[in-house]
Protein backbone atom coordinates (compact mmCIF):
# COMPACT_ATOMS: atom_id res chain seq x y z
CA UNK A 1 0.00 0.00 0.00
CA UNK A 2 2.66 2.52 0.96
CA UNK A 3 4.88 1.86 -2.07
CA UNK A 4 1.82 2.30 -4.31
CA UNK A 5 1.06 5.67 -2.74
CA UNK A 6 4.59 6.91 -3.38
CA UNK A 7 4.37 5.61 -6.94
CA UNK A 8 1.09 7.43 -7.50
CA UNK A 9 2.68 10.61 -6.18
CA UNK A 10 5.62 10.26 -8.60
CA UNK A 11 3.22 9.76 -11.52
CA UNK A 12 1.23 12.79 -10.40
CA UNK A 13 4.46 14.82 -10.15
CA UNK A 14 5.46 13.86 -13.69
CA UNK A 15 2.02 14.73 -15.07
CA UNK A 16 1.95 18.07 -13.27
CA UNK A 17 5.53 18.78 -14.32
CA UNK A 18 4.59 18.58 -17.97
CA UNK A 19 1.42 20.54 -17.46
CA UNK A 20 2.84 23.36 -15.34
CA UNK A 21 6.36 23.62 -16.73
CA UNK A 22 6.06 27.42 -17.03
CA UNK A 23 4.98 27.99 -13.42
CA UNK A 24 8.06 27.48 -11.28
CA UNK A 25 6.36 28.05 -7.91
CA UNK A 26 3.81 25.32 -8.51
CA UNK A 27 6.53 22.96 -9.70
CA UNK A 28 8.48 23.64 -6.49
CA UNK A 29 5.37 22.92 -4.43
CA UNK A 30 4.82 19.64 -6.26
CA UNK A 31 8.44 18.65 -5.84
CA UNK A 32 8.37 19.34 -2.10
CA UNK A 33 5.20 17.29 -1.74
CA UNK A 34 6.62 14.46 -3.86
CA UNK A 35 9.83 14.12 -1.85
CA UNK A 36 7.93 14.34 1.41
CA UNK A 37 5.59 11.59 0.21
CA UNK A 38 8.50 9.40 -0.83
CA UNK A 39 10.18 9.98 2.53
CA UNK A 40 7.02 9.23 4.48
CA UNK A 41 5.91 6.16 2.60
CA UNK A 42 9.35 4.64 2.17
CA UNK A 43 10.09 4.89 5.88
CA UNK A 44 6.88 3.14 6.93
CA UNK A 45 7.83 -0.24 5.36
CA UNK A 46 11.26 -0.03 7.01
CA UNK A 47 9.65 0.61 10.38
CA UNK A 48 7.32 -2.34 9.79
CA UNK A 49 10.06 -4.72 8.64
CA UNK A 50 12.21 -3.99 11.66
CA UNK A 51 9.19 -4.18 14.01
CA UNK A 52 9.49 -0.81 15.68
CA UNK A 53 7.06 -0.24 18.50
CA UNK A 54 4.09 1.94 17.77
CA UNK A 55 5.27 4.45 20.37
CA UNK A 56 8.24 5.25 18.09
CA UNK A 57 6.25 5.29 14.86
CA UNK A 58 3.49 7.64 16.03
CA UNK A 59 5.72 10.70 16.71
CA UNK A 60 7.38 10.19 13.33
CA UNK A 61 4.01 10.15 11.59
CA UNK A 62 2.99 13.24 13.52
CA UNK A 63 6.14 15.12 12.43
CA UNK A 64 5.70 14.12 8.82
CA UNK A 65 2.05 15.18 8.89
CA UNK A 66 3.04 18.56 10.29
CA UNK A 67 5.63 18.86 7.52
CA UNK A 68 2.88 18.34 4.91
CA UNK A 69 0.74 21.01 6.53
CA UNK A 70 3.70 23.41 6.75
CA UNK A 71 4.61 22.89 3.09
CA UNK A 72 1.08 23.26 1.76
CA UNK A 73 -0.46 25.91 4.02
CA UNK A 74 2.40 27.95 5.52
CA UNK A 75 5.51 27.89 3.31
CA UNK A 76 4.11 28.08 -0.21
CA UNK A 77 0.98 30.33 -0.05
CA UNK A 78 3.01 33.58 0.27
CA UNK A 79 5.24 32.47 -2.60
CA UNK A 80 2.21 31.60 -4.74
CA UNK A 81 0.54 34.92 -3.92
CA UNK A 82 3.67 36.90 -4.87
CA UNK A 83 3.95 34.90 -8.09
CA UNK A 84 0.32 35.57 -8.98
CA UNK A 85 0.79 39.29 -8.30
CA UNK A 86 3.80 39.33 -10.65
CA UNK A 87 1.73 37.58 -13.33
CA UNK A 88 -1.12 40.05 -12.87
CA UNK A 89 1.27 43.01 -13.07
CA UNK A 90 2.87 41.71 -16.25
CA UNK A 91 -0.55 41.03 -17.78
CA UNK A 92 -1.65 44.56 -16.89
CA UNK A 93 1.45 46.09 -18.44
CA UNK A 94 0.98 44.03 -21.61
CA UNK A 95 -2.67 45.04 -21.78
CA UNK A 96 -1.83 48.74 -21.38
CA UNK A 97 0.73 48.51 -24.20
CA UNK A 98 -1.76 46.94 -26.58
CA UNK A 99 -4.63 49.22 -25.56
CA UNK A 100 -2.80 52.30 -26.83
CA UNK A 101 -0.85 51.32 -29.92
CA UNK A 102 1.64 53.74 -31.42
CA UNK A 103 0.08 56.09 -33.93
CA UNK A 104 1.21 55.75 -37.52
CA UNK A 105 3.36 58.49 -38.97
CA UNK A 106 0.62 60.01 -41.10
CA UNK A 107 -2.67 58.67 -42.34
CA UNK A 108 -2.74 57.91 -46.02
CA UNK A 109 -5.03 59.99 -48.20
CA UNK A 110 -7.87 58.06 -49.77
CA UNK A 111 -7.17 56.85 -53.29
CA UNK A 112 -9.21 58.07 -56.17
CA UNK A 113 -10.85 55.33 -58.13
CA UNK A 114 -9.37 54.80 -61.58
CA UNK A 115 -11.53 55.89 -64.45
CA UNK A 116 -12.52 53.25 -66.85
CA UNK A 117 -12.07 53.92 -70.54
CA UNK A 118 -14.82 53.29 -72.93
Amino acid sequence: MSVGTAGIRVIFYNFQGRRLHQYSVFLDLNEWLMWTTIGVFSLLPALTVFSFDFIFVLPDDDRRGRLYVWIRFIHFPPLIQAYEERLAASATSKRSKTAHPRPRSAPRPPRKPKRRRR
